[in-house]
């Protein structure tokens, strides 16, 4: 794997190029107890971007097994965004995609990214690109359990601006994924997390959200360096919703004196909302009390 040249600026920038240099544990194909691992999981992130470069995060899910590989460099994922989802839109033969397995109760994650292949009725064929592991920073333990019994009647909301709803679950969360691309390297999808309230709602087209300090490779922020387009998703663990957004960010570099100078933060990220969505009974889990990573930053108490 290399690095492009929107990573490599923000490593010299950040003064860790030669640790990103270091931590390149990216493979083209995956080990057995990756596929194992990919196999046993219950949900997917995933990320990419529409034709006009609109970016979406979304997530799939399904009996363990959904997700399976079928070599070391195809994936088949089972299942696809449920019917409305925007993330539909950009699963087509040829688009990039970017996925990450998580298993929250033992903070393990693991990212593939790559070309989908094919699409059908109820599946959609990855063929890897980049394979590797993220450390279990910032990741909050708790375990899912299926839901059992009829389901309650998901139901979803667009808006152009955050409602009160989507600003709750937002003041609430200790998790979110961002999607973001780059022509030459494709799609990522990454998790970010910290204790409840480390992302700020400005106003209700704007959020901020902390950088906080991780591999040193800057996937995500290399590629919004160069093309600022990302999705959001939000997750309520308690009531099963997804809240999905999409918009521009900007990079605030220099944090002393920022009015969100939350504690941890070497770089904040600005988020400019275009539009969102919000689907509720969206999960088929249900999640055990969370147990918040020993790595989250402390955010500073309001007043």
């Amino acid at each position: 794997m290399s690095y492009h040249p929107g990573e490599i600026e923000v490593q010299e920038r950040a003064g860790v190029r030669l640790i990103a240099e270091r931590n390149k544990g990216v493979y083209r194909e995956m080990p057995d107890v990756a596929m194992d691992f990919l196999s046993s999981q219950p949900f997917l992130f995933l990320g990419a971007a529409e034709e006009d470069g609109t970016m979406w995060a979304s997530a799939v899910f399904g009996v363990p097994g959904f997700v399976r590989a079928s070599d070391p460099r195809t994936v088949i994922v089972g299942s696809l965004p449920a019917d409305g989802d925007p993330l539909l839109r950009c699963l087509f033969a040829g688009n990039p995609v970017a996925t990450i397995a998580m298993d929250f109760a033992t903070r393990r994650r693991m990212r593939t990214n790559g070309m989908i292949s094919a699409v059908g009725p109820a599946s959609f064929t990855l063929q890897t690109d980049q394979v590797y592991g993220n450390c279990p920073k910032y990741i909050q333990a708790r375990e899912w359990t299926l839901r059992e019994g009829i389901q309650a009647e998901s139901s979803t909301a667009g808006f152009m601006t955050l409602t009160k709803e989507a600003l709750s679950l937002i003041s609430r969360a200790d998790t979110f994924f961002i999607a973001s691309h780059h022509p030459e390297s494709g799609a990522d999808v990454s998790h970010r997390g910290g204790m409840p309230g480390f992302v700020v709602a400005e106003d209700n087209e704007t959020l901020a959200f902390p950088d906080y300090r991780g591999n040193a490779m800057f996937n995500t922020l290399g590629n919004l360096n160069e093309y600022p387009q990302a999705g959001l998703l939000f997750i309520d663990f308690d009531s099963g919703s997804l809240l999905q957004l999409t918009g521009t960010v900007e990079i605030e570099w220099d944090v002393e004196g920022s009015p969100h100078d939350l504690l941890g933060t070497e770089r904040i990220v600005r988020f400019h909302l275009e539009r969102g969505r919000l689907m509720r009974n969206a999960m088929p889990l249900t999640w055990s009390p969370v147990q918040y990573s020993p790595a989250n930053p402390k955010v500073r108490a309001e007043g």
